[in-house]
């Protein structure tokens, strides 16, 4: 059974092997850069033994006052995906976010994948993100985040990825 839970400290290494393996170096050096400079708000593990799949939630910035946050990566170890894992992270994440008060979501991704849980480019499309496209989705968590606009930025360890 799969048990989503906030990352501990004795995860950093066994969270960097699934993000490596799932999606390359860049992106796990993109996670620890996060932790470092303090923009990691939620970092949540799935665990079936050993961390199977990991979720990062980063802070974005905006001129509004507005609490968004940035869903980058979401990750699962290649033998266990397409098993739920990734569903239950997010959806885990996301409830968590909601009660702590976040008003907006962006994710960079397929929409077909995140639209299941509810984002949409529409959302987005009052944003002004170096990421701007159809990729670019957003969720509202409450009545501010629905009337997000303007200018978001994200946090610096962005800057590293290609």
């Amino acid at each position: 059974m799969i048990a989503i839970r906030p990352e501990r400290p004795q995860d950093v290494a066994a969270i960097r092997a699934v993000v490596g393996a799932a999606l390359g170096a860049a992106e796990a050096d993109l996670v620890e850069a996060l932790r470092r400079d303090g923009d990691l708000i939620l970092s949540l593990v799935a665990i079936d033994g050993e961390p199977v799949g990991h979720v990062a939630f980063c802070r974005l910035a905006c001129d509004a006052p507005l609490r968004a946050t940035g869903l980058a990566p979401l990750t699962v170890r290649p033998d266990r995906q397409r098993q739920g894992i990734g569903t239950a992270l997010v959806g885990d994440g996301l409830r968590r976010l909601a009660e702590a008060g976040e008003d907006l979501v962006l994710v960079l991704g397929d929409p077909a994948t995140y639209g299941r849980f509810g984002f949409s480019r529409a959302a987005a499309e009052r944003l002004r993100t170096p990421y701007d496209g159809p990729a670019l989705q957003g969720l509202a968590l409450t009545a501010g985040g629905r009337a997000a606009a303007g200018p978001v930025r994200y946090p610096a360890a962005f800057a590293g990825l290609s």
